[in-house]
């Protein structure tokens, strides 16, 4: 099947009743890394419902997000973005699936020196396990694997041996290229594109529900992840203070 590099969805209508059930599975740490390169911290407050539209064609429904992280416990501050982030996404929907982190040692064979460094655990296996798993309770028609990673590979190839009638879709995060394993394997390969980000921010204040009737709770956005006319106005308004 020939396969070009897309940049998302296209227009048309089709009626609902018509249309395919599309999944999306978020390699966490991969795309988070990809975003951070572009040096907007804005963007990192990102709905992974809503890119999921912005990707998917007027012939599909997204029926199912699902994103794979882990908590690193090493900066507090850090840990309470990821925290809150978690919860907005939470209150879109998504399916959040925690790993976690140990301490391991490395260090350089030439002069000795020996080090600290945590390494993420459970994101692939997470991933991979709930890619599986929904296939098999026939939970979509169209796969969206969203990684540079190729350690993903057996994931997909799993996929479209088991299931060949269900397409699967790699979807590249911004500024990487698609895995070559991965791209053999897949039926369509898009790319993630800084518009796509642009267009799928969270609010200023996201929904988050602790149970399904109990009272919600507003998850403010870092101010970190302030977009830039929101820090020029605050800016602004310190320097007229300050008058």
């Amino acid at each position: 099947m020939a396969k070009g590099r897309e940049t998302g969805s296209e227009g048309g209508f089709v009626w609902p009743f018509f249309r395919k059930r599309a999944a999306f599975y978020y390699d966490g740490f991969n795309l988070y890394h990809a975003v951070d390169a572009y040096k907007r911290p804005y963007l990192k407050w990102l709905n992974l419902k809503a890119l999921g539209r912005a990707i998917a064609p007027p012939s599909e429904v997204v029926k199912r997000v699902v994103w794979c992280s882990a908590f690193s416990p090493t900066h507090r501050s850090k840990l309470k973005r990821h925290e809150d982030y978690m919860k907005a996404l939470k209150g879109q929907g998504v399916i959040c699936r925690m790993g976690h982190f140990v301490h391991a040692m490395d260090g350089c064979n030439a002069c000795g020196h020996k080090w600290q460094v945590a390494v993420e655990k459970q994101g692939d296996v997470n991933l991979a396990l709930s890619i599986a798993a929904d296939a098999e309770d026939d939970l979509f028609d169209v796969c969206y694997l969203v990684t540079a990673d190729g350690d993903h590979a057996a994931t997909a190839r799993y996929l479209k041996e088991r299931f060949p009638k269900k397409t699967l879709v790699l979807v590249t995060p911004p500024g990487r290229y698609h895995n070559r394993q991965i791209e053999r394997i897949a039926d369509r390969c898009i790319d993630i594109t800084p518009a796509h980000l642009e267009a799928s921010l969270l609010p200023q204040m996201a929904k988050y529900k602790t149970r399904f009737l109990g009272k919600g709770e507003m998850v403010p956005r870092p101010e970190l992840y302030d977009p830039p006319q929101m820090r020029e106005k605050g800016h602004l308004k310190l320097i007229v203070n300050n008058g």
